[in-house]
């Protein structure tokens, strides 16, 4: 019985030096806290948690271009499925030129930049949130294709920091 205190303790004490620690340009503990932060993508599909579990996984392994392609991979896929499912029909009439027969194929068919436009065009997105998520797109693919981009430590981590905190508002959206 007297263990359990001190188990209690002992997390409390690893928690209080991760704040303290996370301080540190360079520490790991920074990462953890985006831990903490992905928990709250609890009510998002499992593999929309899963691209985020990766791309925390690629941020201790010091894998920024993959973290950063990971973390746009978990956000785009949410939020792209949020935007179909409140506006399908407002794309369909705003983009009559575009042939597709579900949302899978209106995914596969169009280029994500493209998708992005269109949900400030039926109003999912204001002007200013097109402008950030054209910014990450280009940051996600200088990552994923070859340029001489190298993300820092940084970069990296705000950038997954970002990503997280913009997917949370599309669950239960």
């Amino acid at each position: 019985m007297e263990m359990l205190p001190l188990v209690r303790k002992s997390r409390l004490a690893e928690k209080a030096a991760h704040e303290i620690l996370s301080q540190h340009e360079l520490s790991t503990s920074r990462i953890i806290h985006l831990e903490a932060l992905s928990k709250r993508l609890s009510g998002a599909p499992i593999d929309v948690q899963n691209y985020f579990k990766e791309s925390i996984t690629c941020l201790e392994q010091g894998l920024y271009r993959a973290a950063i392609v990971m973390a746009w991979a978990g956000h785009f896929n949410l939020f792209f499925e949020a935007l179909c499912q409140k506006h399908e029909e407002d794309i369909r009439k705003a983009r009559p030129k575009w042939n597709f027969k579900d949302v899978g194929e209106l995914k596969e068919s169009y280029a994500e930049a493209h998708l992005i436009e269109v949900a400030k065009v039926v109003s999912f997105i204001k002007r200013a949130e097109l402008r950030i998520m054209d910014g990450q797109l280009s940051v996600r693919n200088q990552c994923a294709h070859p340029t001489m981009y190298r993300p820092s430590h940084n970069s990296a981590i705000g950038y997954v920091d970002e990503m997280i905190t913009q997917t949370i508002k599309y669950i239960n959206s």
